[in-house]
């Protein structure tokens, strides 16, 4: 099943990266972009999903493009003019570390998570691997945006280390603001943090604790988790108990493809298994037509031989 093919218009294809156009869509929407930026002053480099200025700062597009998709095609240029005059407030503004207490730092400062392969330059940043294709910034929490901490940054308010420990202190602190509980298609259940915080889905940072807090589960350590994180509202797991993992896993896959192409702020289109020590993909993206399927490592298969004999 093709996830990530919305429902084709005169039957013309689905562009690549911003999924909910059609090809055509794409290409005007990326051309306005660029109109908007030299409007506004700038030259950049359009490439499917992100531009980049001179100074070689990157824009990605998924966020905008998900309002232009919500609008009349007639009002996009005002759409990507509001929302590019912010982004170039906050890059062309006072750098908003320059007046920060190491106090002010520590309680504006979040862990949170992103998807790789939308951060450019990423070497510039401190960061570490969460999941294959995902990664664990810095934020600084600010009243219109969130920055990223750059590697000169966490070196002046102490470091990735103590940073990262006061960002998970600080997640760990925010509410839980919607838990569902999703029955799956042919027995088994998955769980669903909701909520329109920036950081609901790094609360994956947080697992397998958020899980027993949520949901009383502690899960086996032979048998681990299974996650996800579709987009930065959403978190989604369910702990291996049983046969359902079965109608969980498949459950989950749905649920994240959707997630993921349909929301701003995405992250993974993937779920992954807690195998012990790191997290493992289980699923695969097809470049042909963009459906998913699941690998089942021999590890992982192990677990689903252990839970259909209980």
């Amino acid at each position: 099943m093709g996830f990530f093919k919305k429902k084709q218009r005169e039957q013309e294809p689905v562009d690549e990266e911003l999924t909910f156009f059609t090809v055509s869509e794409a290409q005007r929407f990326r051309t306005t972009v660029r109109e908007v930026f030299a409007e506004l002053g700038h030259e950049v480099q359009i490439h499917a999903d992100h531009a980049l200025d001179a100074d070689g700062r990157g824009y990605g597009f998924w966020n905008v493009a998900a309002n232009c998709h919500s609008a009349q095609e007639s009002g996009w240029r005002e759409i990507i003019r509001q929302h590019l005059e912010r982004v170039l407030a906050n890059f062309d503004g006072a750098d908003p570390f320059e007046e920060l207490t190491a106090e002010q730092a520590f309680s504006r400062t979040y862990a949170r998570l992103y998807e790789e392969s939308g951060m450019p330059n990423l070497d510039a940043y401190p960061h570490s691997q969460f999941a294959p294709g995902v990664v664990e910034m810095l934020a600084l929490d600010l009243p219109d945006t969130v920055t990223l901490y750059a590697r000169k940054h966490a070196d002046t308010f102490g470091g990735w280390e103590a940073l990262r420990t006061q960002g998970l202190a600080n997640l760990r602190a925010l509410e839980h603001e919607q838990v569902e509980t999703v029955p799956a298609q042919g027995g088994g259940a998955f769980n669903a943090l909701l909520g329109d915080s920036v950081y609901t889905a790094s609360k994956a940072l947080l697992l397998p604790d958020i899980a027993t807090e949520l949901t009383g589960k502690q899960p086996r350590p032979e048998l681990g988790w299974l996650m996800s994180i579709p987009n930065r509202h959403q978190l989604v797991w369910h702990v291996i108990e049983d046969e359902g993992v079965l109608g969980a896993l498949d459950g989950m896959v749905r649920f994240t493809a959707m997630g993921y192409s349909d929301a701003p702020g995405p992250v993974s289109p993937h779920v992954y298994w807690w195998n012990g020590t790191g997290y493992e993909q289980l699923t695969q993206l097809s470049e042909e037509d963009g459906s998913l399927s699941v690998h089942v490592s021999p590890e992982f298969h192990a677990v689903l031989e252990a839970t259909s004999g209980d």
